[in-house]
């Protein structure tokens, strides 16, 4: 495979000229932007389609070991010599860790995304970027006889022909890697005060390495109060204005979806499915799905408890997948009904004669606890699970999770979460409110594309599931689980694009973090929420019920007002919402996940103030 998929920092200098500036903190950590320049460069690395990251630390390490806790898909590993070694054996710390192609960077540079692009495209296997003439004042020429390098000094007169400024970014063959381990491992002398570029040039004359040039390149290596000064003043907005630039040229034709799933994408994951063609029973790709798999533990805090199970299907795969694998044939789950996606739960229970017991109540209306513990109560010698709808999305209104838990631990039974449209748009640990299984998909808050569908199983609780008699074939949760711990590969044909690109939306949550993307979602649902009021909406569940995710508005009793014409002008519009779907009021229900931002919902809320306009509707009073 010929795409490079991992990056390795260089980063375990002291930077003593710097001190001054960074507080005695690594190089890494100067914060020119909103966030240090190291995690700039992380966010630039993950956007371009890096899904893993070394970090090779030595001076204050632990400021990088916590971005480790922070960013699941990065590694660090410690120089213990940095004081005394150059930045080649800081390289060659990272031999047990480097094991394909790779990006190779220093941890001070700021650069724009083009820097990044031109390496990843380029068809050379060993490429070293160049730049123009920067006037840094501590620049390294690189000389050149071809499209090979020859020499690099800092001396212009050491060099005879001039291919460039060496930035400090290169693409490393795990080939060529290889034999610089071997030079410096055969040169005892060069273990101490040798650079990886030393090493480059002195493997030039048998090796093929080439260059690329970007003769107008915005970068910039932080070594100085100086160097600091012209990265503020100068370099910073320039990267800034140049990437929002390319955003742009690159942007796929953008529609606002406003339906509760499938949600609005980034450009980034849709290209992240461009990929070669690869047999999922090859190794690569069943580390793809083991990375996947613990990742989506650990965006609900499970890592030490639970596992995920993979299906290709819709989020209702996931759920017939639970309900059918994990009940008991002499028990019966109590369902919580109270929207469309709780009465599925018990079409498919009838579906399967399944034993269970149905907990109505009209949608659009909370759940009354005291009532339903009442209800459990009364039943509890004959059940063994409690079944809801975390974010019911027929009406948007979220049923309280931990109170529902606390019930069921009260009478020993476990618990079953459809969280599909909460998952990754609202902070949820498995383990404070004692979830047994928790169900999601794809496609909706954590922002990937429609096709896979997981169950989160506490591992106890799906063990138990083992020596239950078989209610379904390609649905067994616990005989996917085994299939897949022993074999490292799926046990059937799964949607190989389609893991790319929910790969690439679970880095990117964790560039955003669990808060980041919550207060987006909260921030949205407050302008759409007042804008709705203003124009005279009314919603249907009250506000401390709500998901803040998706909103069911009442719909207008204007003889004017019809949602399907509505629909059609917004639609044409960029903006696509959703009709309402049983509540106990006639609704449409407009949703605030996936890539979105406060922005995108007020040009909404303008376009839909124009409809209501132009066809003279008169709102509820």
């Amino acid at each position: 495979m010929n795409r490079i998929r991992c990056a390795v920092i260089l980063a375990a200098g002291i930077g003593s000229r710097l001190r001054s500036i960074h507080n005695d903190k690594p190089k890494g950590f100067l914060q020119i932007g909103d966030k240090p320049i190291i995690e700039e460069s992380i966010a630039r690395l993950i956007y371009n389609g890096i899904q893993s990251i070394i970090i090779v630390t030595g001076y204050k390490n632990h400021f990088y070991d916590d971005l480790k806790n922070k960013y699941p898909f990065i590694k660090t590993i410690k120089n213990d010599h940095f004081e005394t070694t150059g930045s080649m054996f800081s390289l060659f710390t990272a031999k047990e860790l480097v094991n394909d192609d790779f990006l190779l960077l220093e941890s001070d540079l700021l650069y724009e995304s083009n820097a990044l692009q031109s390496l990843l495209h380029s068809s050379d296997k060993n490429v070293i970027l160049l730049s123009g003439a920067t006037g840094a004042g501590d620049e390294v020429y690189v000389g050149v006889e071809g499209k090979h390098i020859v020499n690099m000094s800092k001396k212009i007169s050491d060099i005879k022909k001039l291919g460039g400024e060496l930035v400090g970014i290169s693409k490393i063959s795990q080939e060529l890697y290889e034999k610089m381990g071997s030079h410096i491992d055969s040169h005892q002398d060069k273990k101490t005060n040798y650079h990886y570029e030393d090493c480059l040039t002195d493997l030039a004359g048998d090796n093929e390495i080439n260059f690329h040039l970007i003769e107008d390149l915005a970068w910039i290596e932080i070594d100085d109060e100086q160097h600091h000064k012209r990265a503020i003043e100068k370099i910073y907005p320039l990267i800034c204005r140049r990437d929002s630039e390319i955003e742009l040229q690159k942007r796929v034709e953008r529609n606002i979806l406003l339906n509760p799933g499938p949600a609005t994408t980034t450009d980034t994951v849709k290209y992240s499915m461009v990929v070669e063609d690869i047999c999922p029973r090859e190794r690569e790709f069943g580390e793809l799905v083991e990375g996947i798999r613990k990742d989506l533990v650990r965006i609900v805090h499970g890592e030490d408890s639970h596992e995920a199970v993979l299906f290709a299907s819709s989020g209702t795969g996931g759920v017939e997948a639970c309900l059918t694998s994990v009940i008991p044939d002499d028990k019966a789950a109590l369902i919580i009904n109270n929207g469309a996606y709780g009465k599925r739960m018990v079409q498919i229970c009838d579906g399967y004669g399944i034993n269970y017991i149905k907990y109505d109540i009209p949608f659009g209306d909370p759940v009354e606890l005291d009532k339903l513990e009442q209800f459990v109560n009364a039943n509890k010698n004959i059940l063994s699970h409690i079944a809801f709808v975390h974010h019911e999305t027929t009406v948007g209104i979220l049923n309280p999770v931990g109170s529902i838990s606390e019930i069921a631990q009260k009478y020993n039974l476990e618990i079953i979460v459809d969280a599909m449209s909460s998952y990754a748009g609202i902070p949820i640990d498995v383990n404070k409110d004692k979830i047994h299984f928790l169900i999601s998909s794809s496609n909706k808050c954590i922002q990937g594309m429609a096709g896979i569908s997981f169950v989160i199983c506490n591992r106890e609780s799906l063990q138990k599931t083992s020596a239950y008699k078989r209610r379904n074939f390609y649905f067994n949760l616990f005989d996917n689980f085994t299939f897949f711990s022993k074999s490292r590969q799926m046990q059937f044909t799964p949607p190989v694009q389609i893991f790319y690109a929910l790969r690439q939306a679970i880095n990117e949550y964790f560039i955003e973090t669990e808060e980041g993307r919550n207060k987006r979602y909260v921030e949205m649902y407050e302008v759409l929420k007042k804008g709705l009021l203003e124009l005279g909406f009314k919603f249907l569940v009250d506000e401390k019920y709500h998901a803040k995710i998706l909103t069911a508005v009442i719909e207008p009793e204007d003889k004017n007002y019809d949602f399907n014409r509505m629909h059609h002008y917004l639609y044409e519009r960029g903006f696509t919402i959703y009709p309402g779907k049983g509540a106990k009021l006639n609704t449409f229900r407009i949703a605030n996940m996936g890539q979105l931002y406060k922005e995108d919902i007020e040009n909404f809320l303008l376009t839909l103030r124009d409809y209501l306009s132009s066809n003279r509707i008169t709102l509820n009073s």
